[in-house]
């Protein structure tokens, strides 16, 4: 039989889960309602415009440490100081330990998905090659 305390607590949590899910379709009802009404603008202006052909765009968070480009700049600047091939790991540590933000797991797999975005980008700049992709962690290097 569970402890009290246990049950206690895993109450509270689903309260709280349960009043999370409720806020949030509140506030997904009230887009949806939002959306309706622009979509009736649009076909008062536009009536044989088909809004099927409107793509959703992509919904981004902006990282609260680093400014508009500085990602690409700061990975470059690394790679270029370091000489030799390095991972997308050991890019955003070195990157992190630089802009002075603890190296938590969080921290580092958040950089690493973007340096790694901004490396494929930059590899069909030719800006970047893989240097080494044997076993699970790939190195890049400077063309």
């Amino acid at each position: 039989m569970a402890e009290s305390h246990i049950v206690t607590g895993l109450v509270a949590k689903r309260a709280e889960l349960a009043g999370q899910i409720d806020f949030h379709r509140k506030a997904l009802d009230k887009i949806g309602d939002d959306l309706r009404h622009i979509d009736a603008t649009i076909k008062l202006f536009a009536p044989e415009f088909d809004l099927r052909t409107v793509k959703a765009t992509a919904h981004r968070t902006r990282n609260q440490h680093f400014k508009s480009g500085e990602v690409p700049r700061s990975m470059l600047d690394v790679l270029r100081e370091h000489g030799g091939a390095m991972t997308s790991r050991q890019i955003a540590e070195t990157i992190l330990l630089r802009k002075g933000i603890e190296a938590s797991n969080e921290h580092i797999a958040q950089l690493q998905k973007g340096v790694l975005a901004v490396l494929r980008v930059q590899e069909a700049r030719q800006i970047v090659v893989l240097a080494d992709s044997s076993g699970t962690a790939r190195a890049w290097k400077l063309a």
